[in-house]
């Protein structure tokens, strides 16, 4: 795949309102469901790889998907595409903070774009949610985790090792399709 595609594929994505699960939900439907680029499994683990890395969830998950499709050059082109949206927008909107904090369309913002963008995230969790529940052993695993950090306080990082190695034991390497 070309580095000008792997760019628009990201920066398409970047565009995206609601944050890291808006953006997931976009890079979902381009690479996996319109493109047939990357599996729904190879996506998921990619995703779950990003999520315990000690960096951005999407950042990681464009170096990953990127760098699946074209290299490091893809890698740059997916980061340079994903980021500059955001930050484009990130400068304009602290530039214009001063002229609009005191206006009443600054005071709107919370009661129209917040519950706007909250609904994309809830509609991202709810389709990343059904993938996972069609796998009902990674599903017990992620209850037993959830379980294990509300009700018994026990630290995230012994969850993530023993749910790293519970994963391990017993379901074993994925098989191929």
């Amino acid at each position: 795949m070309s580095l000008g595609r792997i760019f628009w594929i990201f920066f398409r994505a970047g565009l995206a309102f609601g944050g890291g699960l808006g953006i997931l939900a976009v890079l979902e439907r381009e690479v996996v469901t319109r493109r047939h680029i990357v599996t729904r499994e190879e996506f998921l683990t990619t995703y779950a790889l990003g999520r315990i890395v000690p960096t951005g969830t999407m950042t990681a998950v464009a170096v990953g998907i990127g760098h699946r499709l074209g290299g490091f050059g893809g890698t740059v082109a997916a980061l340079l595409g994903l980021t500059l949206p955001a930050f484009v927008s990130t400068v304009g909107l602290t530039a214009a903070y001063r002229q609009l904090q005191d206006t009443r369309g600054f005071a709107l913002l919370s009661v129209t774009l917040l519950p706007a963008a909250l609904s994309l995230v809830v509609a991202a969790a709810v389709n990343l949610a059904r993938s996972a529940i069609d796998r009902r052993p990674e599903m017990v695993l992620a209850v037993a985790a959830l379980i294990a950090s509300l009700l018994f306080h026990v630290n995230p990082a012994i969850i993530l090792l023993a749910s790293g190695l519970g994963g391990a034991l017993l379901l074993g390497p994925p098989t191929s399709a």
